[in-house]
């Protein structure tokens, strides 16, 4: 680790949204949004809680950002995966003289200013490594839209891994690590509903 190590935010959220398409086609939806939250507690610990909701194509955009923002804590930081903006979507903007139309993470910026937000640069093996380190199952590559909105929640916590071990102090990642694999353990021991 590097002295440029950073300190773990006080309050924040990893944000996955799954849709079926890429966000820059003008027919994507989104069909599942994970946020995984993270609170440091001081002496005391960690909280952490998960929010998975699915939706249906007829929930528009802006009805699922606004339930999205509305759920992240104030003054959070906002992690996610930076979007991968294909040149098939930018060429007919570009051709046509139009602006690029405003992503997830720019609404989301306008609708709650009070957030850091955070996009990573994180390509598949890093988050197959965080996985694989922690015994948390991926969505394959190529999977299914319903496999990848089933694995969200998990994929929400390789981000915040990935984050955690990549850009954080090593005192924070002992810190986070631990309080975390305590709070998995206890999700784990309770009684499946039926």
């Amino acid at each position: 680790m590097t002295d440029t190590a950073m300190c773990h935010p006080h309050m924040l959220t990893s944000l996955v949204i799954i849709r079926d398409r890429s966000e820059f086609s003008h027919r994507s939806t989104v069909r599942n949004v994970a946020l995984f939250h993270v609170t440091h507690c001081g002496e005391e610990g960690a909280r952490f809680t998960l929010d998975h909701h699915g939706f249906g194509p007829e929930t528009t955009r802006s009805e699922i950002l606004e339930g999205t923002a509305a759920r992240i804590p104030e003054g959070a930081t906002l992690i996610t995966l930076a979007p991968r903006i294909l040149e098939r979507y930018i060429r007919p903007s570009l051709a046509a003289g139009d602006p690029l139309p405003p992503g997830d993470l720019q609404l989301l910026q306008r609708l709650r200013p009070d957030l850091h937000l955070l996009p990573l640069e994180c390509r598949d093996d890093t988050l197959d490594a965080a996985g694989a380190a922690f015994s948390i199952q991926r969505a394959s590559r190529g999977s299914s839209v319903v496999a990848r909105a089933r694995r969200a929640a998990d994929e929400a916590q390789c981000v915040w891994l990935s984050y955690l071990h990549s850009l954080c102090r090593r005192s924070d990642q002992v810190f986070f690590t631990s309080a975390w694999e305590a709070w998995r353990a206890l999700q784990r021991a309770r009684p499946v509903p039926f």
